[in-house]
């Protein structure tokens, strides 16, 4: 069995250098399950990365959860105008993130930490990309640290509410470069039974003064359902809403973005108690307009199919995954930016867990 296991980690790991991924605006997946269910994890709760996306699963999970997610993602962008057509450099970025949880045995009560990194985006365009711009480079990383509480209202419904302290660790905008943070927060319901779940997520927005001037981050609402047919195969289906029309980046002030929604469907099915598979497919719309400022980070909409596996060895769980997206695109008509804009990143990811 154990050669068996070895085996489909080998093959699982090949199918990950062929992945691609894109997520609509400048999000980004923050937890390997996630990425293997194309983002439909809001009413999971299983894996301890869940905690990102709904923070009142945790008071399930008896005891301390550990998790440690290292996801890379390597970006393409290309712009086609009256210039000619062009493709943005860009470096692969590694997107660590780490999940801790503690239910209380004696309380209806648990807390979380997760550190993540929801935001990121590198791209450079070449002098004379746009008429009369020079070179043009655009480098944003920020990381989310997220302190939450879920508190058990009755026996199969919770809430969770936490607090984001954001974090650039990178944010250059052409020639303007500088550090800050932001805070915002979320909250969220979970209910279970024996063969059915629900979550609803809202996670609200956040302003960041940053490289001189403003990074404005999304709100989002997340909401799933999440049906398992059998004790081996659950299937999940989530919507989500990001409001975009706050975007804002230094240098380039608002994106003038509208609201985006995406439609996720996820599955798992557990070979064993030590073999399990995810897939997924999702739809993410474009928050783009013809009045858009797509220059800094091309807002396309993207079709996308995602796979993962994950082992249990002992203790320790462990979960590789990817997706691949078709991205669509994005016309801009703004002045001195104007074109037919494409994107799409390769993302590739790895996790371990453990509970004590």
């Amino acid at each position: 069995m154990l050669a068996l296991k070895t085996r489909l980690a080998l093959v699982a790991l090949g199918l990950l250098v062929a992945a691609q991924s894109h997520a609509a605006g400048f999000s980004a997946p923050t937890s390997v399950a996630g990425l293997s269910e194309a983002g439909a994890t809001v009413a999971d709760g299983g894996p301890v990365s869940s905690f990102a996306d709904n923070p009142a699963d945790m008071v399930f999970f008896p005891g301390t959860r550990v998790g440690l997610d290292i996801l890379a993602t390597h970006p393409t962008y290309t712009v086609d105008n009256s210039n000619g057509t062009y493709d943005a450099s860009s470096n692969m970025q590694i997107l660590p993130s780490l999940f801790v949880t503690h239910r209380f045995n004696d309380l209806p009560l648990a807390v979380g930490l997760g550190i993540t990194s929801p935001y990121s985006f590198n791209n450079i365009w070449p002098a004379g990309t746009f008429p009369g711009q020079p070179l043009l480079k655009n480098d944003l990383r920020i990381i989310d640290v997220n302190p939450g509480v879920a508190y058990l209202l009755l026996p199969n419904l919770s809430v969770g509410v936490g607090l984001d302290y954001y974090q650039t660790l990178s944010a250059t905008f052409g020639p303007n470069s500088g550090n800050g943070g932001g805070v915002g927060g979320n909250v969220g319901l979970f209910y279970t039974t024996e063969t059915f779940n629900a979550g609803l997520s809202y996670r609200s927005t956040a302003s960041i003064s940053s490289a001189g001037g403003n990074i404005s981050l999304p709100s989002r609402v997340q909401a799933g359902v999440r049906y398992r047919f059998t004790p081996r195969f659950a299937t999940e289906l989530d919507v989500d809403w990001n409001d975009w029309s706050n975007a804002q980046l230094p240098g380039y002030g608002s994106l003038g973005w509208k609201s985006a929604m995406a439609y996720r469907v996820g599955f798992s099915y557990h070979l064993n108690q030590n073999l399990e598979f995810r897939g997924g497919l999702a739809h993410e719309g474009s928050p783009s307009n013809g009045s858009s400022i797509d220059a800094a980070v091309p807002g396309t909409s993207s079709n996308l199919a995602s796979f993962g596996v994950g082992i249990g060895l002992g203790a320790w769980h462990y979960d590789i995954g990817a997706s691949y997206a078709l991205s669509g695109n994005a016309t801009s008509y703004y002045p001195g930016f104007a074109g037919a804009y494409k994107a799409s990143t390769f993302n590739f990811g790895a996790a371990i867990s453990r509970d004590f």
